[in-house]
């Protein structure tokens, strides 16, 4: 199913963009990390019902979302480099060998919100990526119920990805309220589809 914009405030909540009989605004947590997370959305994204860098930049007071990709052409204002180039910035990304947590964790860490497809692309096109340290993530347990089908072993949303992080660097009591937010959007989304809940 094409998940799209809401059409209008009438049938979806215009902040969390689910339906407003199961909007879940009123349960968002406020997550506090130490850790700043830049959140770079491809524009493909930033419409979808189903797309959880919005929820994670919801809960986290210490997150900035920036518009990414479709070329020049749509004249979005690309990310700050000089933001992206400060010492400590990392970029999250399951590929290649994770380096170490080192004594002095990330100050920044560099989310690519988008399918795998669309990530691979962003990352191609923006140099300032290649020579981040990376935060790679272990696979994520395959039995959890998801807004999206994954077609990759480590593939996950990006609110899965962000909570992950939150867990590595700063502990997983900290990252639990971003776990128990997706899977409360994943169960209320089943339930208005198909009026069951998924176990």
């Amino acid at each position: 199913m094409r998940s799209s914009r809401p059409r209008d405030h009438y049938t979806h909540c215009l902040r969390c963009y689910m339906r407003r009989e199961i909007c879940i605004c009123p349960i968002l947590p406020t997550v506090q990390t130490r850790t700043k997370f830049l959140i770079l959305r491809h524009i493909a994204e930033a419409e979808r019902l189903s797309n959880t860098g919005r929820l994670a930049a919801l809960a986290l007071p210490n997150s900035r979302v920036f518009s990414c990709g479709g070329g020049d052409r749509l004249g979005f204002s690309p990310p700050d480099e000089q933001l992206l180039q400060k010492p400590g910035t990392w970029l999250l990304w399951p590929d290649g060998i994770s380096s170490d947590i080192p004594d002095a964790p990330p100050d920044r860490v560099v989310v690519l919100d988008a399918t795998w497809r669309q990530a691979r692309r962003l990352y191609a096109r923006m140099p300032v990526l290649w020579t981040m340290p990376r935060l790679a993530l272990p696979a994520p347990a395959q039995y959890r119920n998801r807004l999206r089908e994954q077609r990759r072993s480590d593939g996950m949303s990006t609110i899965e990805a962000v909570a992950a992080a939150v867990a590595r660097l700063e502990g997983a009591e900290v990252a639990e309220p971003l776990e128990k937010l997706y899977d409360e959007v994943v169960q209320r989304t089943f339930i208005k589809r198909w009026g069951v809940k998924k176990s």
